[in-house]
């Protein structure tokens, strides 16, 4: 058994706790245990795609993290909290509400390649342990900056089934388009700090991770009630990248970790394809394929 499911994850369960659910519905499916898991955390107050690899699939998890993310979240302006989200404590207040003027011109400012830094409440490990087993201790850490990608950030006014948005005043809901590893907690906390202000993020739902749309996603009720159905095969996941065909007998050395040339192939990943099976993931260098996952 493999391939992916795209399931959509409700508010309040964690990522690991979807990951258990889908493992024990296709334990009871299969009669076996599968190797489960996903691709790319969502807070539990965040709900929407979240990619779960089955079998082999689990060993895409790299190609996936290069993968664009899209979200949608609203940002509640004038105040902040210990955890950069609505589950945590007021510590700052601000008057300082700005303008939908003003937040479409400083959203135009975080774009491209930033210097990031995660919130004190992250997965963040310092010295061994999390970021944010040291923050409910009350011991501040200094965490690193990373560099992220932001491919655009916009104000919306509804939502993405074209429902107008119902906000307070000093909310703000956005879409927003970045890479792997990027904190929409710290986006609402530097767009605030470029407007004056405070802010923290009041809700976040992931609408595409790569090749997965929330418009293809599927409840965990649904997957119970349907998960063979809702197992989708490996390539649904390989869209963006390039596919190889390769015979049999290139086959039988590729799979033995021999290189083989392939003519008019551009350096970098390839999906690797003999009679329309996908069999991995290859990458070429000096006109040479080479299997660098086999699925």
């Amino acid at each position: 058994m493999k391939g992916f499911v795209n399931i959509n994850k409700p508010y309040g369960m964690t990522s690991s706790d979807v990951v258990v659910k889908v493992r024990g519905i296709l334990r009871r499916v299969s009669g076996e245990k599968q190797k489960v898991g996903h691709l790319g955390t969502l807070d539990p107050i965040g709900t929407g795609v979240l990619p779960i690899a089955v079998g082999t699939a689990t060993r895409l998890f790299d190609y996936m993290q290069q993968k664009v993310k899209v979200y949608r979240a609203t940002f509640v302006f004038g105040e902040t909290t210990d955890t950069l989200d609505c589950t945590g404590k007021v510590v700052e207040n601000s008057s300082v509400i700005p303008t939908r003027k003003q937040i479409d011109e400083a959203t135009k400012n975080i774009i491209g390649d930033v210097e990031q830094i995660p919130p004190q409440y992250s997965a963040k490990s310092v010295g061994g342990v999390r970021a944010y087993d040291l923050a409910r201790k009350g011991i501040q850490v200094e965490l690193k900056p990373k560099i992220v990608t932001v491919y655009y950030v916009k104000a919306v006014d509804c939502d993405i089934d074209g429902t107008p948005y119902a906000l307070k005043k000093n909310e703000y809901a956005f879409e927003i388009a970045c890479s792997s590893g990027t904190y929409i907690r710290s986006i609402a906390r530097d767009l605030a700090a470029s407007l004056g202000t405070v802010a923290y993020m009041s809700s976040i739902c992931r609408i595409k991770s790569g090749d997965f749309e929330i418009c293809d996603s599927v409840s965990l009720d649904n997957f119970e009630k349907m998960p063979l159905e809702c197992l989708k095969p490996i390539d649904c996941a390989l869209k963006s990248f390039e596919k190889v065909q390769i015979d049999d007998t290139q086959t039988s050395k590729v799979l033995n970790g021999v290189c083989i040339k392939v003519d008019n192939l551009l350096l970098g990943d390839f999906v690797v394809e003999c009679g329309g099976e996908v069999l991995g993931m290859g990458e070429c260098a000096s006109g040479l394929l080479h299997m660098k996952t086999r699925l």
